[in-house]
Protein backbone atom coordinates (compact mmCIF):
# COMPACT_ATOMS: atom_id res chain seq x y z
CA UNK A 1 0.00 0.00 0.00
CA UNK A 2 3.05 2.91 0.87
CA UNK A 3 4.59 2.11 -2.62
CA UNK A 4 0.95 2.72 -4.25
CA UNK A 5 0.78 5.53 -2.37
CA UNK A 6 4.12 6.65 -3.16
CA UNK A 7 4.19 6.63 -6.68
CA UNK A 8 0.38 8.53 -6.69
CA UNK A 9 2.42 11.21 -5.24
CA UNK A 10 5.41 10.70 -7.35
CA UNK A 11 3.00 11.53 -10.38
CA UNK A 12 1.58 14.25 -8.77
CA UNK A 13 4.59 15.78 -8.68
CA UNK A 14 5.85 15.04 -12.26
CA UNK A 15 2.59 17.22 -13.13
CA UNK A 16 2.97 19.67 -10.76
CA UNK A 17 6.15 20.14 -12.08
CA UNK A 18 5.70 20.18 -16.11
CA UNK A 19 2.86 22.67 -15.11
CA UNK A 20 5.15 24.99 -13.38
CA UNK A 21 7.48 25.03 -16.39
CA UNK A 22 4.66 25.10 -18.81
CA UNK A 23 3.29 28.12 -16.54
CA UNK A 24 6.61 29.93 -16.52
CA UNK A 25 7.40 29.88 -20.16
CA UNK A 26 4.17 31.27 -20.51
CA UNK A 27 5.51 33.80 -18.51
CA UNK A 28 8.44 35.00 -20.37
CA UNK A 29 6.70 34.80 -23.87
CA UNK A 30 4.17 37.26 -22.75
CA UNK A 31 6.80 39.54 -20.96
CA UNK A 32 9.25 39.19 -23.75
CA UNK A 33 9.25 42.37 -25.67
CA UNK A 34 8.36 41.52 -29.22
CA UNK A 35 7.71 37.68 -28.16
CA UNK A 36 11.26 36.23 -29.68
CA UNK A 37 13.11 34.48 -26.91
CA UNK A 38 16.69 33.10 -27.35
CA UNK A 39 15.61 29.85 -27.83
CA UNK A 40 13.84 30.62 -31.43
CA UNK A 41 17.40 32.05 -32.48
CA UNK A 42 19.56 29.06 -30.74
CA UNK A 43 17.42 26.94 -33.16
CA UNK A 44 17.71 29.54 -35.77
CA UNK A 45 13.82 28.93 -36.53
CA UNK A 46 14.04 32.75 -36.26
CA UNK A 47 16.46 35.02 -38.11
CA UNK A 48 18.17 37.30 -35.71
CA UNK A 49 17.28 40.72 -35.82
CA UNK A 50 20.88 42.60 -35.48
CA UNK A 51 21.73 45.68 -33.56
CA UNK A 52 25.26 47.69 -34.05
CA UNK A 53 26.56 51.12 -33.54
CA UNK A 54 29.20 53.07 -36.04
CA UNK A 55 31.36 56.04 -34.84
CA UNK A 56 33.46 57.70 -37.48
CA UNK A 57 36.36 59.14 -36.55
CA UNK A 58 36.46 61.54 -39.19
CA UNK A 59 39.85 62.98 -40.90
CA UNK A 60 38.65 66.32 -40.39
CA UNK A 61 39.48 65.92 -36.52
CA UNK A 62 43.20 65.83 -36.86
CA UNK A 63 44.03 63.16 -34.28
CA UNK A 64 47.41 62.17 -35.97
CA UNK A 65 48.92 65.94 -35.79
CA UNK A 66 46.63 67.36 -32.31
CA UNK A 67 48.01 64.86 -29.55
CA UNK A 68 45.97 66.28 -27.16
CA UNK A 69 42.94 65.71 -29.26
CA UNK A 70 43.52 62.15 -29.93
CA UNK A 71 43.95 61.66 -26.49
CA UNK A 72 40.61 62.92 -25.65
CA UNK A 73 39.00 60.78 -27.93
CA UNK A 74 40.66 57.65 -26.83
CA UNK A 75 39.30 58.98 -23.47
CA UNK A 76 36.18 59.44 -24.84
CA UNK A 77 36.27 55.79 -26.25
CA UNK A 78 37.52 54.32 -23.22
CA UNK A 79 34.23 55.45 -21.40
CA UNK A 80 32.09 54.34 -23.97
CA UNK A 81 33.44 50.69 -23.66
CA UNK A 82 33.16 50.71 -19.99
CA UNK A 83 29.56 51.85 -20.41
CA UNK A 84 28.59 49.33 -23.09
CA UNK A 85 29.99 46.46 -21.58
CA UNK A 86 28.08 47.03 -18.63
CA UNK A 87 24.67 46.58 -20.44
CA UNK A 88 26.15 43.68 -22.94
CA UNK A 89 26.12 45.96 -25.83
CA UNK A 90 28.46 46.37 -28.68
CA UNK A 91 30.85 49.29 -30.11
CA UNK A 92 32.29 49.51 -33.82
CA UNK A 93 34.93 52.52 -34.18
CA UNK A 94 35.41 53.19 -37.99
CA UNK A 95 38.50 55.12 -38.61
CA UNK A 96 39.86 57.02 -41.14
CA UNK A 97 43.66 57.69 -41.93
CA UNK A 98 44.08 60.68 -39.83
CA UNK A 99 43.07 58.60 -36.46
CA UNK A 100 44.60 54.85 -37.84
CA UNK A 101 47.95 56.99 -38.14
CA UNK A 102 47.98 58.22 -34.90
CA UNK A 103 47.33 55.05 -33.05
CA UNK A 104 51.01 54.68 -33.90
CA UNK A 105 52.42 58.31 -33.52
CA UNK A 106 51.13 58.93 -30.38
CA UNK A 107 51.84 55.33 -29.30
CA UNK A 108 48.35 54.17 -27.87
CA UNK A 109 46.74 51.51 -30.18
CA UNK A 110 43.57 52.43 -29.28
CA UNK A 111 41.47 50.30 -31.91
CA UNK A 112 43.54 47.39 -31.16
CA UNK A 113 42.34 47.67 -27.50
CA UNK A 114 38.52 48.03 -28.86
CA UNK A 115 39.15 44.82 -30.43
CA UNK A 116 40.70 42.78 -27.38
CA UNK A 117 37.48 44.34 -25.08
CA UNK A 118 35.31 42.60 -27.91
CA UNK A 119 33.54 45.80 -29.75
CA UNK A 120 34.74 46.24 -33.29
CA UNK A 121 37.02 47.93 -35.63
CA UNK A 122 36.15 49.24 -39.23
CA UNK A 123 37.30 51.91 -42.09
CA UNK A 124 35.60 55.22 -42.65
CA UNK A 125 36.09 56.86 -45.46
CA UNK A 126 35.52 60.49 -46.07
CA UNK A 127 36.03 60.48 -50.09
CA UNK A 128 33.65 60.19 -53.27
CA UNK A 129 31.48 62.69 -52.71
CA UNK A 130 31.29 66.55 -54.41
CA UNK A 131 28.54 68.14 -52.42
CA UNK A 132 28.34 71.28 -54.72
CA UNK A 133 28.45 69.26 -57.91
CA UNK A 134 32.10 69.58 -58.85
CA UNK A 135 34.20 66.88 -59.98
CA UNK A 136 33.92 63.24 -58.48
CA UNK A 137 36.15 60.57 -58.05
CA UNK A 138 36.45 57.53 -60.75
CA UNK A 139 35.69 54.02 -59.40
CA UNK A 140 39.59 53.55 -59.62
CA UNK A 141 39.97 56.19 -57.48
CA UNK A 142 37.64 55.43 -55.12
CA UNK A 143 39.38 52.14 -55.20
CA UNK A 144 42.87 53.23 -54.25
CA UNK A 145 41.79 55.60 -51.62
CA UNK A 146 39.73 53.01 -49.60
CA UNK A 147 42.65 50.34 -50.23
CA UNK A 148 45.19 53.24 -48.60
CA UNK A 149 43.10 53.39 -45.76
CA UNK A 150 41.73 50.27 -45.27
CA UNK A 151 45.84 49.28 -45.30
CA UNK A 152 46.24 51.99 -42.25
CA UNK A 153 43.27 50.03 -40.39
CA UNK A 154 44.78 46.62 -41.32
CA UNK A 155 48.16 47.12 -39.85
CA UNK A 156 46.78 47.99 -36.62
CA UNK A 157 43.92 45.23 -36.05
CA UNK A 158 44.30 42.69 -38.91
CA UNK A 159 42.76 42.27 -42.30
CA UNK A 160 40.03 39.71 -40.92
CA UNK A 161 39.19 42.52 -38.48
CA UNK A 162 38.74 45.43 -41.00
CA UNK A 163 36.39 44.02 -43.66
CA UNK A 164 33.68 46.75 -43.26
CA UNK A 165 33.50 50.31 -44.91
CA UNK A 166 31.30 53.18 -44.12
CA UNK A 167 31.64 56.25 -46.56
CA UNK A 168 32.75 56.17 -50.10
CA UNK A 169 30.20 56.57 -52.04
CA UNK A 170 28.93 58.89 -54.31
CA UNK A 171 29.07 59.32 -58.36
CA UNK A 172 31.63 56.47 -58.71
CA UNK A 173 30.68 52.24 -58.29
CA UNK A 174 30.73 52.59 -55.10
CA UNK A 175 30.52 48.63 -54.85
CA UNK A 176 33.25 47.45 -57.42
CA UNK A 177 35.43 50.07 -55.28
CA UNK A 178 34.25 48.65 -52.10
CA UNK A 179 34.86 45.24 -53.25
CA UNK A 180 38.20 45.98 -54.79
CA UNK A 181 39.72 47.34 -51.82
CA UNK A 182 39.43 44.22 -49.95
CA UNK A 183 35.69 44.94 -48.33
CA UNK A 184 33.27 42.82 -47.59
CA UNK A 185 30.35 44.94 -46.69
CA UNK A 186 29.62 48.40 -46.11
CA UNK A 187 27.86 50.18 -43.48
CA UNK A 188 26.22 53.68 -43.77
CA UNK A 189 24.59 53.66 -46.77
CA UNK A 190 22.72 57.57 -47.13
CA UNK A 191 21.36 59.44 -49.98
CA UNK A 192 24.71 60.31 -51.35
CA UNK A 193 25.00 56.38 -52.71
CA UNK A 194 21.73 57.14 -54.73
CA UNK A 195 24.39 59.18 -57.05
CA UNK A 196 25.96 56.38 -58.69
CA UNK A 197 22.40 55.38 -59.97
CA UNK A 198 19.76 56.46 -62.51
CA UNK A 199 16.57 58.17 -61.02
CA UNK A 200 14.45 55.69 -61.86
CA UNK A 201 16.75 53.05 -59.91
CA UNK A 202 15.98 55.49 -56.82
CA UNK A 203 13.12 56.01 -54.81
CA UNK A 204 10.97 58.64 -56.22
CA UNK A 205 11.56 62.13 -55.46
CA UNK A 206 15.20 61.56 -55.18
CA UNK A 207 16.76 63.72 -57.35
CA UNK A 208 20.34 65.14 -57.90
CA UNK A 209 19.33 68.09 -56.75
CA UNK A 210 16.83 66.54 -53.55
CA UNK A 211 20.31 64.41 -52.52
CA UNK A 212 22.70 67.50 -52.63
CA UNK A 213 20.45 69.53 -50.40
CA UNK A 214 18.87 67.46 -48.30
CA UNK A 215 18.95 63.87 -48.29
CA UNK A 216 22.58 63.26 -48.57
CA UNK A 217 22.31 62.12 -44.79
CA UNK A 218 19.51 60.03 -45.07
CA UNK A 219 19.33 56.10 -44.78
CA UNK A 220 18.37 54.67 -48.15
CA UNK A 221 16.32 52.61 -49.18
CA UNK A 222 13.97 55.40 -47.24
CA UNK A 223 11.21 53.02 -46.81
CA UNK A 224 11.63 51.31 -43.29
CA UNK A 225 10.49 48.08 -44.46
CA UNK A 226 13.03 47.86 -47.17
CA UNK A 227 15.77 49.61 -45.21
CA UNK A 228 16.07 46.58 -42.36
CA UNK A 229 17.24 43.77 -44.88
CA UNK A 230 20.97 43.24 -45.91
CA UNK A 231 21.22 43.37 -49.50
CA UNK A 232 23.74 41.93 -51.87
CA UNK A 233 25.01 43.66 -54.60
CA UNK A 234 27.75 43.16 -57.44
CA UNK A 235 27.28 46.87 -58.59
CA UNK A 236 25.94 50.12 -57.52
CA UNK A 237 23.37 50.35 -60.52
CA UNK A 238 20.66 49.91 -58.27
CA UNK A 239 19.47 48.13 -54.67
CA UNK A 240 18.31 45.34 -56.15
CA UNK A 241 19.71 42.13 -54.61
CA UNK A 242 21.99 40.11 -57.16
CA UNK A 243 22.83 36.62 -56.78
CA UNK A 244 26.79 36.89 -58.02
CA UNK A 245 26.95 40.39 -55.42
CA UNK A 246 30.77 41.46 -54.57
CA UNK A 247 29.64 42.57 -50.78
CA UNK A 248 26.83 43.14 -49.01
CA UNK A 249 25.17 46.37 -48.14
CA UNK A 250 24.11 45.96 -44.32
CA UNK A 251 21.22 48.58 -44.44
CA UNK A 252 18.67 49.37 -41.70
CA UNK A 253 20.33 52.72 -40.95
CA UNK A 254 18.41 54.77 -38.30
CA UNK A 255 20.85 58.36 -38.53
CA UNK A 256 22.66 60.22 -36.23
CA UNK A 257 21.79 58.88 -32.18
CA UNK A 258 21.62 62.79 -31.59
CA UNK A 259 19.33 64.12 -34.98
CA UNK A 260 16.85 61.01 -34.64
CA UNK A 261 13.78 62.91 -33.20
CA UNK A 262 14.35 66.26 -35.19
CA UNK A 263 15.93 65.18 -38.22
CA UNK A 264 19.46 65.60 -39.04
CA UNK A 265 19.07 68.21 -41.99
CA UNK A 266 16.70 69.99 -39.26
CA UNK A 267 19.34 70.38 -36.32
CA UNK A 268 22.99 69.68 -38.16
CA UNK A 269 25.59 70.40 -36.90
CA UNK A 270 24.28 71.09 -33.47
CA UNK A 271 21.94 68.11 -33.07
CA UNK A 272 21.44 67.75 -29.27
CA UNK A 273 20.77 64.22 -27.68
CA UNK A 274 17.76 63.59 -25.51
CA UNK A 275 15.14 61.35 -24.27
CA UNK A 276 12.88 61.61 -27.45
CA UNK A 277 16.01 60.04 -29.84
CA UNK A 278 16.52 57.38 -27.57
CA UNK A 279 12.51 56.41 -27.86
CA UNK A 280 13.19 57.00 -31.52
CA UNK A 281 15.64 54.13 -31.39
CA UNK A 282 12.93 52.14 -29.23
CA UNK A 283 10.22 52.71 -31.35
CA UNK A 284 12.26 51.69 -34.16
CA UNK A 285 13.11 48.15 -32.74
CA UNK A 286 9.23 47.60 -31.76
CA UNK A 287 8.20 48.10 -35.88
CA UNK A 288 11.50 46.47 -37.36
CA UNK A 289 10.30 43.38 -35.08
CA UNK A 290 6.59 43.67 -36.28
CA UNK A 291 7.42 43.86 -39.77
CA UNK A 292 10.25 41.82 -40.50
CA UNK A 293 10.20 38.59 -41.80
CA UNK A 294 11.23 35.91 -39.61
CA UNK A 295 12.75 33.93 -42.64
CA UNK A 296 15.46 36.87 -42.89
CA UNK A 297 18.28 38.11 -41.03
CA UNK A 298 17.23 42.04 -40.40
CA UNK A 299 19.60 44.61 -38.96
CA UNK A 300 19.20 48.28 -37.45
CA UNK A 301 22.32 50.61 -36.98
CA UNK A 302 22.57 54.13 -35.18
CA UNK A 303 25.11 56.53 -36.05
CA UNK A 304 26.92 57.87 -32.44
CA UNK A 305 29.60 60.63 -32.87
CA UNK A 306 32.34 60.47 -30.43
CA UNK A 307 31.37 63.78 -28.86
CA UNK A 308 28.74 61.89 -27.70
CA UNK A 309 30.60 60.17 -25.34
CA UNK A 310 30.77 62.38 -22.50
CA UNK A 311 29.83 62.35 -19.22
CA UNK A 312 27.12 64.56 -19.75
CA UNK A 313 25.54 62.11 -21.73
CA UNK A 314 25.26 59.18 -19.29
CA UNK A 315 22.10 59.26 -17.92
CA UNK A 316 20.77 59.20 -21.42
CA UNK A 317 23.24 56.02 -22.54
CA UNK A 318 21.98 54.29 -19.93
CA UNK A 319 18.57 54.85 -20.47
CA UNK A 320 19.13 53.73 -23.88
CA UNK A 321 21.25 50.99 -22.83
CA UNK A 322 19.18 49.36 -20.68
CA UNK A 323 15.96 49.41 -23.12
CA UNK A 324 17.81 47.98 -25.77
CA UNK A 325 19.11 45.63 -22.80
CA UNK A 326 15.21 44.41 -22.25
CA UNK A 327 14.70 43.40 -26.08
CA UNK A 328 18.15 41.75 -26.25
CA UNK A 329 17.62 39.76 -22.85
CA UNK A 330 14.36 38.73 -24.38
CA UNK A 331 15.76 37.80 -27.55
CA UNK A 332 14.03 40.57 -30.19
CA UNK A 333 17.43 41.88 -30.62
CA UNK A 334 21.35 40.83 -30.62
CA UNK A 335 23.75 43.08 -29.98
CA UNK A 336 26.77 42.82 -32.11
CA UNK A 337 29.58 44.05 -33.86
CA UNK A 338 29.18 45.40 -37.61
CA UNK A 339 31.74 42.64 -38.66
CA UNK A 340 29.49 40.35 -36.28
CA UNK A 341 26.20 41.22 -37.70
CA UNK A 342 27.61 40.57 -41.26
CA UNK A 343 29.11 36.78 -40.24
CA UNK A 344 25.67 36.24 -38.73
CA UNK A 345 24.03 37.27 -42.04
CA UNK A 346 26.71 35.40 -43.82
CA UNK A 347 26.03 32.12 -41.58
CA UNK A 348 22.41 31.72 -41.47
CA UNK A 349 22.29 32.42 -45.25
CA UNK A 350 24.29 29.21 -45.56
Amino acid sequence: MRNTTAWVWTGVGVIAAVVVVFAIAMVQEETDPGGVNSNQLANKTTAPLYITTMTHMEGIFGDDVRENVFTRHVTDIRWAMDLFDEYGAKLTIESEGPFAKANTKWGVPILQEVIDRGHGVGTHCDYGYSPNGGANPTTEELTAYAKTVKGLVDALVGAENNLGNSGCTGEADWVVAAAKAGFKFKSGITGIAYLSMPESARAAGWTDEYIREEGYHEGIPPAFEENIYPLPLKDAKDLVPDDDALIVVMGGELGELSSLAEGRSSCFPSCVFKSDDVQKVIDAIKEADRIRDRSRVAHLNMHIPVKLFTKNNEALFRELLSAIKAYADGGTVVWETQLGAYQGYVEWNK
